[in-house]
């Protein structure tokens, strides 16, 4: 019985051990809600853009045990928002965001069995922001030099993570945005008689929010 009983325990500690996640490459799609702001120093105003998010993943994640581990990828994020302003630009001007970024998450597994594997991750998301569209080229026509506001983008990856059968991933995803892009400009003609200190524009991806598919090699 008790040779029984050291068998069967040492048979699921080997299933356990084989189960377990392992290192590899991955590629993946999300979908997801997003909040950014726009700043404008001349007119002091401060916009709140909500908006729909979809981008891909890639990369690879290391493990060192069964339950701790990292990886590294590279995310693009792409989405468009919508001003709703009437006092200060003609309402439902475009204003597109790309965000390309590199990251670095570290990985803890919580739970494993067989099929199903699940866990947490948090980390770092560095890269750039690239904005465009008809709420760029409005503040234009009063500024000068100010059509390129893309620049360093700073962010807190957080989120929760499963896997299914070793290849299928599904994950519930949170970036917090803490560095964005900004530009400045010199005002001319009547706009430079209103605002001499010259213009400022900054925008920052506050959140985004969503869900992620993987595959996992």
């Amino acid at each position: 019985m008790k040779k029984l009983m050291v068998s069967g325990a040492l048979a699921l500690a080997l299933s356990g051990v084989a189960m377990a996640e392992e290192s590899g490459g991955f590629v993946g799609v999300d979908l997801g809600l997003a909040s950014l702001t726009k700043m404008e120093s001349d007119l002091q105003n401060t916009y709140a853009l909500g908006n729909l998010r979809y981008g891909l993943v890639g990369g690879y994640k290391w493990f060192f045990t069964q339950s701790v581990g990292l990886r590294a990828y590279v995310s693009v994020n792409n989405g468009a928002s919508y001003l709703q302003d009437e006092s200060a630009l003609p309402p439902g001007i475009q204003f597109n965001s790309l965000y390309v970024n590199a990251n670095v998450d570290f990985l803890n597994t919580f739970y494993n069995s067989e099929q199903v594997s699940a866990g947490w991750f948090a980390g770092l998301s560095l890269g750039a922001g690239i904005h465009s569209g008809g709420v760029v080229k409005a503040t234009t026509e009063l500024t000068d030099n100010l059509s390129n506001i893309s620049g360093f983008d700073l962010g807190i990856n957080l989120g929760l993570r499963t896997l299914f059968g070793k290849h299928h991933g599904i994950e519930f995803f949170t970036r917090f945005g803490v560095v964005g892009a900004s530009a400045t400009a010199e005002t001319s003609g009547v706009v430079a008689m209103m605002f001499p200190s010259g213009s400022k524009m900054s925008t920052n991806q506050i959140y985004n929010a969503g869900v992620r598919y993987t595959y996992n090699f």
